[in-house]
C-alpha cells in the first residue's frame, strides 16, 4: 500500500499483483461509487443544484470570471468544480469504465511514489484537464463530469516508467524514461491519436451528451507525462 512522504521506498512494484491496490486508490474509488449511488436517489431538482454546484460547465466561468461573483464563499465556490467535477459520473458504465481504468493506472503511480506524492499529482492532472478543457470550451454550457481527466494524467505518469524493458536495464523497476525516449513517444502518439478520433467520432462509453471530453484527456494525459519527474522519488526530478 502507499506510503507518505519522509518514509522509506516502497516494496518493489514488480513483485506486487497489479490489482492489489493502495488503500488510497481503493477510497477514490469506493468515493466515486458513493457519490454517484447517492445522486441516483435525488430528487430532479437537488441533482440539478450538484450538477450545477459540482460538475465543470465553462459557461459558469463565462459568466463569473475566475473570481466567481465576488465574496470569499463566491470566489471558493467558482473554484471547486475544477476539482469536484472528477467524483461525478454520467452512469454505471461511465463509472465502471473510470474506475476499472483509474484502478489500473493509479495503483502503479502511487505504489511507485507513496500517497501523498500520489494525491498531489492527481489533483494537478484533473486540474490541467479541467483548464485545458475550459480553454477549449469557453462558455459551453454543457456539464463535464468523470475522473478520466485524472486516470490520463496517471496514464501520462505510468508511461514514464512502465514501458521499460527489464532485460535492457539493470536498474530496473527504478529507471525512469526521458520525456523524448522512443517507446513514450510512440506509446503517447496512439494514445492522443486514439482520444481525438474518439473525440472527433463521438463515440464514448456514456456520460452527459454520450461524448468524450478529449481535450481534457489530453490536458491530463500532459499534466501527469511532464510533471511525473517532480514527484518521482526514485530519482532527481533534474534528471
Amino acid at each position: 500500500m502507499g506510503t507518505t512522504l519522509g518514509q522509506g521506498p516502497p516494496s518493489d512494484e514488480a513483485n506486487e499483483p497489479i490489482l492489489r491496490a493502495p488503500r488510497v486508490v481503493t477510497g477514490l474509488i469506493i468515493a466515486f461509487i458513493v457519490v454517484h449511488v447517492v445522486s441516483i436517489f435525488l430528487t430532479d431538482a437537488q441533482f440539478q443544484y450538484l450538477i450545477d454546484s459540482f460538475a465543470l460547465t465553462p459557461e459558469r466561468f463565462a459568466h463569473f470570471g475566475w473570481h466567481g461573483a465576488g465574496g470569499f464563499a463566491d470566489t471558493l465556490a467558482a473554484y471547486v468544480p475544477l476539482v469536484t467535477y472528477a467524483f461525478l459520473h454520467g452512469d454505471f458504465v461511465h463509472l465502471i469504465f473510470n474506475s476499472v481504468w483509474f484502478l489500473v493506472f493509479a495503483t502503479m503511480v502511487a505504489r511507485r511514489i507513496g500517497t501523498a506524492r500520489f494525491l498531489m499529482l492527481s489533483l494537478l492532472a484533473t486540474l490541467g484537464a479541467a483548464v485545458v478543457h475550459l480553454v477549449f470550451h469557453w462558455g459551453s454550457p454543457v456539464p463535464v463530469v468523470g475522473a478520466s481527466g485524472a486516470v490520463s494524467g496517471l496514464m501520462g505518469a505510468a508511461f514514464r516508467f512502465i514501458l521499460i524493458d527489464p532485460s535492457t536495464s539493470p536498474t530496473w523497476p527504478r529507471e525512469r524514461l526521458p520525456l523524448f525516449s522512443r517507446p513514450v513517444l510512440l506509446a503517447s502518439a496512439v494514445w492522443i491519436v486514439l482520444n481525438v478520433l474518439l473525440g472527433i467520432t463521438g463515440f464514448a462509453p456514456g456520460g452527459f451528451g454520450r461524448s468524450i471530453a478529449w481535450e481534457a484527456h489530453l490536458g491530463g494525459f500532459f499534466t501527469g507525462l511532464l510533471m511525473f519527474p517532480v514527484f518521482d522519488r526514485r530519482r532527481s526530478w533534474m534528471s
